[in-house]
Order: C-alpha cells, then structure tokens, then sequence
C-alpha cells in the first residue's frame, strides 16, 4: 500500500475525508492529522505528510529526540 493510499484509508476510516489537512506517516503507521503543513520540529527526521490530492512531504534534518528540522517536497514518479 502506498502512502497516499494508507492516508486515504485513514481518512475515510476515521471521519477526516474532505477535512484538508495532512495526515503523517512515520515507518508505514499513520501518526494522525494536523490542519496544515507546520511545525517540523514535532515529527521525527523520515515521517511523510499526505495531502487529499495525493501530495508529499518528507521532514529532513534534525534528529529523533529534537525533531526534523523542515518538511521537503517528495519528487514522485511521473
């Protein structure tokens, strides 16, 4: 199952679908949902935020115990 996939199911499953917002995943496991893309430093380095479109973002830098430091952009595949 792929990450857009996973968020999906989450939303639907839990009542946020057309809600916006990102859901996070951290090694395969949704982690929740936030309104908006922020606060890097409260997720560790490597969790993926999905938007509804699909979108993704990985948080880069930092570390577990501090935080990541930002969220970049996932290049997907064409």
């Amino acid at each position: 199952m792929t990450n857009a996939e996973r968020a999906s199911k989450w939303r639907s499953d839990n009542g946020y679908a057309g809600r916006g917002g990102v859901i996070v995943i951290f090694g395969g496991e949704v982690n929740g949902w936030v309104n908006e893309l922020r606060e890097p430093n409260h997720w560790r380095p490597g969790c993926i935020a999905v938007d509804e479109s699909g979108r993704e973002w990985q948080t880069r830098g930092g570390n577990a115990a501090d935080g990541a430091v930002y969220w970049e952009p996932v290049k997907m595949a064409a």
